[in-house]
């Protein structure tokens, strides 16, 4: 059973109420947004009073009810009049505060407010959407304080049935232009005039050009709004004044400027010449566009809902009905439409005043049925495509010789984005393999392992070096794993005696840290060592060799980004964070007497490893080791003295050390691995949780927590700029409890 309270934040009005299996439940709580607007109050003020508003009603409505906290009724759903992402930052808040206030998290500002629950977020026209869903596939419309369009399919599965981007974005065509007007130096007026500014009010009403309080110039939303109709109709008043005067528009309002949308919906209603002009004039670009759209996508019914549309009525779709009409073309898919097939296209629902709340009681309801189904999501890389979507997907069941894990948390590393990217051949389905999990079932046959424990999991097959997690078997980027006792066996299986915690994903490339320098401190003295590549990975080295005695650490690395992540978090000392390059050698080796280092990790990305290799030579002391610990494809060749040359994956899936020669002519050892094994991974937790010493503080390296809706977005971002939210990121980590992530990918 699904229930909990839902909000539908508006341009004009918020309103509050509980909902029981998809459908409001008792009263609705209405009360005015807070604005900027006309008043001297900040924007932030404003928002304040409106989310303390809402948790004051929710709190009533919560607690009302014979079984107010049981089942799901520790949830919100709330339907926001702004473009904003699945997580909820918003892009264009202007229609509600005046402002953009792009970035404002409102996922944090409800989880500030109801910490211990379940939040679910919907743009408004995309919640209106589901409350149609009978319809089957439809656009849906919205004109109100602003205009913009959803196009939603009950045929496809429920969370891709609203038809966006990964973000949840799309459908956003108030804000784009309705003609090829050519704006050039007019386009900064917009925002002037969206300020007030009254030179520039008076220059675009002149040049005939209306402007949106987004700050555009001749945007659909400026034509077509409720807001936009009203400042047509003033130009036109002031442009034919004497015409003006002698409407039943200017018996309402005598001063174009006082000129209200309520006045426009009564003298339309009275038959009012000039009111029916501003009707036109105002549905013109909006029948073009709907149009456009169904011609696009091959539609044939569009809902139109909102409070101007539907305030003004019957009027205001006799005007699009009559624009569609004189614009519809007789050929391609509206090739043999009658006029009454025209008109039909297009309706005004009569339920449309509660559609975004009750869409959004449904879309929750939706949620619920999947839980109780069973369903659990999925974040899957379809074959040869650069993302990942989130798919429903029936819970798996527990064999004899299996157990279940829910994770807690799973980090997105280099490589999961490198797959992403297709640089390399991995199709693993299901991506991911650092996470942190609870065990939730366990099969008769399975020992060592009970429900409640938590692991971590070594994604690395010890005997096949061919079968990885995350590579080419599923992985952990999903609400629910499953694996068989094989795993345990091999020791794949790590469990862990603290609680679940984002660091502990950092467990599975600390343990590849801890191996790899075990490999080289066996080879060579580790007092002076070199990591190269500052990824999270780098870091971990230069924490590990300082934790082990090192007495000089460098990192050297292309990334100016990441040196300085190095020097804000103290890993090395200013003179020894280095640039990689020509100079690398020189540096070094003015910085040891001449010596060198008696260690080099190579641990960057891609294929690059080979050609660091030789900028490192040269840095390295006799008899020092060199490991190869990322960076290497499989194919690569590494010189190994005498001419000879060795397999870079033959070193490091073997675990070897190899004697070899440098290009100098010095002793030096080759060592390589790919990942940890179960004892690196109980050294990795000792590190992390050390009583007789300081602990690695690897929680540092956590940039960003995110939800699991927000993962296609965020790691298409990752693997295409490196940056979340337009920050630079170090580990992003998923938090699989929705109820438990305080903030978005905007932390």
């Amino acid at each position: 059973m699904s229930r909990g309270v839902v909000v539908d934040v508006g341009g004009t009005s918020t309103r509050v109420a509980a909902h029981r299996d998809g459908r409001i439940a008792g009263d609705v709580v209405d009360f005015p947004t807070p604005s900027p607007h006309g008043t001297q109050r900040s924007v932030a003020e404003c928002r304040d009073e409106l989310f303390d508003t809402i948790a004051r009603h929710a709190a009533r409505l919560r607690g009302t009810g014979d079984e107010a906290g049981d089942g799901d009724g520790d949830e919100i759903g709330v339907s926001f009049g702004a473009v904003l992402s699945r997580s909820g930052i918003v892009r264009d808040a202007s229609v509600l505060w005046s402002r953009p206030c792009q970035g404002f998290d409102v996922h944090a500002a409800l989880r500030a407010r109801f910490p211990a629950t379940r939040i679910s977020i919907l743009n408004d026209v995309a919640a209106a959407a589901w409350h149609y869903r009978a319809s089957g596939r439809f656009a849906l419309v919205t004109v109100s304080t602003g205009v913009a369009f959803k196009v939603f399919d009950a045929a496809l599965p429920a969370d891709r049935r609203v038809l966006v981007d990964a973000e949840g974005l799309g459908g956003e065509s108030g804000h784009a232009p309705v003609g090829p007007v050519p704006l050039g130096p007019v386009r900064a007026l917009g925002q002037a005039a969206a300020d007030g500014d009254p030179a520039a009010l008076a220059e675009l009403e002149r040049l005939g050009l209306p402007w949106c309080a987004c700050g555009a110039v001749a945007d659909l939303c400026a034509y077509a709004s409720g807001p936009g109709a009203v400042r047509l109709a003033a130009g036109l008043a002031r442009r034919e004044p004497d015409r003006y005067a002698a409407s039943a528009l200017a018996a309402l309002a005598a001063d174009p400027s006082r000129i209200e949308t309520a006045a426009l919906a009564t003298a339309a209603a009275q038959g009012d010449a000039f009111t029916a002009q501003v009707l036109r004039e105002s549905t013109a670009p909006l029948a073009a566009r709907i149009l456009q759209l169904c011609a696009d996508l091959g539609l044939s019914r569009v809902l139109i809902v909102g409070g101007f549309a539907h305030g003004v009525g019957a009027p205001w779709l006799a005007a699009l009905r009559e624009g569609i009409r004189a614009l519809a073309v007789d050929g391609g898919w509206f090739r043999d439409w009658t006029p009454r097939q025209l008109d039909e296209l297009v309706s005004l629902p009569p339920d449309s005043g509660l559609a975004s709340l009750a869409g959004m009681a449904a879309y929750l309801a939706e949620r619920s049925r999947e839980r109780d189904l069973g369903l659990v999501r999925l974040a899957v890389k379809p074959v040869g495509e650069p993302s990942l979507v989130l798919v429903s997907a029936p819970r798996p069941a527990c064999g004899r010789e299996q157990f279940l894990l829910r994770p807690r948390y799973a980090g997105i590393c280099g490589t999961d984005l490198q797959i992403l990217r297709g640089e390399r051949g991995c199709e693993p389905g299901v991506p991911g393999h650092e996470c942190v999990a609870e065990v939730v079932e366990v099969g008769d046959a399975v020992d060592g392992l009970a429900v409640g424990d938590t692991v971590t999991l070594n994604p690395n097959n010890p005997l096949d070096d061919e079968e990885k997690i995350g590579h080419n078997r599923d992985g952990v980027f999903g609400e629910l794993l499953r694996f068989d006792r094989g795993m345990l066996r091999r020791g794949q299986v790590i469990r862990l005696s603290t609680p679940a915690e984002p660091r502990s994903v950092l467990l599975e490339p600390l343990a590849a840290v801890v191996r790899a320098q075990d490999l080289t401190g066996a080879a060579a003295p580790a007092k002076r060592v070199l990591v190269v590549g500052g990824g999270v990975t780098g870091l971990l080295h230069l924490m590990v060799a300082a934790r082990r005695g090192a007495t000089d650490v460098f990192l050297a690395s292309r990334s100016a980004d990441t040196r300085k992540r190095a020097l804000a978090l103290g890993l090395c000392r200013p003179e020894r964070v280095l640039p990689l390059g020509s100079a690398l050698a020189e540096a070094i080796r003015r910085q040891t007497d001449g010596d060198g280092v008696d260690t080099a990790i190579v641990a960057v990305g891609g294929g690059a490893g080979p050609a660091v290799l030789e900028s490192v030579w040269p840095a390295l002391a006799q008899g020092g080791a060199v490991h190869l610990f990322g960076g290497f494809p499989a194919d690569a060749a590494i010189p190994v003295g005498g001419g000879a040359v060795s397999s870079a994956l033959e070193i490091r899936a073997g675990a070897r050390t190899v004697r070899t020669m440098t290009p100098a002519g010095r002793s030096a050892w080759i060592t390589g691995s790919r990942g940890g094994l179960h004892d690196d991974f109980l050294t990795a937790h000792r590190y992390c949780h050390d009583s007789d010493g300081t602990p690695l503080a690897v929680e540092k390296l956590i940039s960003h927590l995110i939800r699991l809706d927000e993962l296609p977005a965020v790691a298409a971002e990752l693997a295409g700029r490196g940056t979340v939210g337009g920050q630079p990121a170090a580990r992003v980590v998923i938090d699989f409890d929705p109820a438990r992530t305080a903030t978005g990918a905007g932390r």
